[in-house]
């Protein structure tokens, strides 16, 4: 079985299991292919046309993702997509957390980096606009950092875990195991996500929304940090250094963007930091053996 060292089994399971699909097997090269031609035509109209929003937006693209999750989704790309919207808000708590000092949470649903991330339903997916809301966390995150804070509580974050994200309702999973035709798997959900927002958004959202990663650059530096000391984790995270695209520091061209990237580089990204931090105490002196 095609399985990669550096990635969790919870994400290899979920990889194993999608390449036996028709819909990776036939549709995602069609679903490449026709995306490589949508942003060259989209994108030369958006700059004359759609440059600021007109207010539909983020509708089209949280209702189109909705009905993807609901319909057509397979169960895997459902809850990897939902452990997704869940995982990244808590590691960017974890980052962000202060010795001695708790921060207040908010009752804003599925926005924000201390928002309430419970998923009761698919319908609250779109409600909460989500799409974009979730595209801001990167940039919120960055506006809140601050490197000789961070340094300052390494120890302390040592000793710490992020929060469990089973803390958070999942309910939303249910709607998809009953209605969902099983039809696409983790890599196509992801990248009509992305074609939909590609299609959708205004100039000013889409090249925001796809410039996402600048994050991952920041998670990684403090994943570096923390696991200073720890010779073999260093191994597994020099796996997730910047390649090409906005991660190769700091924005790209809209035309070079990568839907595949969102999948492999960020949202496996975070899953393997997730469990590395919640199972893997980071050593605090001495190399580890």
């Amino acid at each position: 079985m095609h399985r990669f060292p550096y990635i969790n089994d919870y994400v290899n399971d979920v990889f194993a299991r999608e390449r036996t699909r028709w819909d990776f097997l036939y549709l995602r090269p069609l679903l490449l292919v026709l995306y490589f031609f949508v942003r060259i035509i989209i994108f030369p109209f958006k700059f004359v046309l759609h440059r600021f929003p007109f207010g539909y937006e983020a509708w089209f693209i949280d209702r189109s993702m909705a009905f993807g999750m609901k319909y057509l989704a397979s169960h895997d790309a459902a809850e990897l997509f939902i452990r997704h919207i869940q995982i990244e808000p808590l590691l960017y708590r974890f980052l962000l957390s202060l010795e001695g000092i708790e921060t207040p949470r908010t009752d804003r649903k599925l926005n924000g980096i201390d928002g309430d991330y419970g998923i009761d339903e698919i319908r609250g997916l779109a409600k909460s606009n989500l799409t974009l809301g979730h595209d801001q966390l990167s940039y919120e995150v960055l506006d809140r950092f601050d490197k000789q804070t961070f340094l300052a509580n390494l120890p302390w974050l040592r000793s710490l875990k992020p929060e469990d994200h089973n803390q958070f309702s999942k309910k939303a999973l249910e709607e998809n195991r009953k209605h969902s035709y099983q039809l696409l798997g983790p890599t196509n959900i992801v990248m009509l996500v992305v074609m939909a927002i590609t299609v959708f958004g205004d100039l000013r959202t889409t090249v925001t929304a796809l410039n996402s990663f600048d994050s991952d650059s920041l998670l990684l530096w403090c994943l570096k940090q923390i696991y200073a000391h720890d010779p073999s984790a260093q191994v597994d995270l020099d796996f997730f250094l910047q390649e090409t695209s906005n991660r190769g520091h700091y924005n790209a061209s809209v035309f070079f963007s990568n839907p595949s990237q969102y999948l492999y580089y960020h949202i496996v990204f975070d899953e393997v930091v997730y469990e590395m931090l919640r199972t893997r105490p980071a050593p605090s002196g001495q190399p580890a053996s």
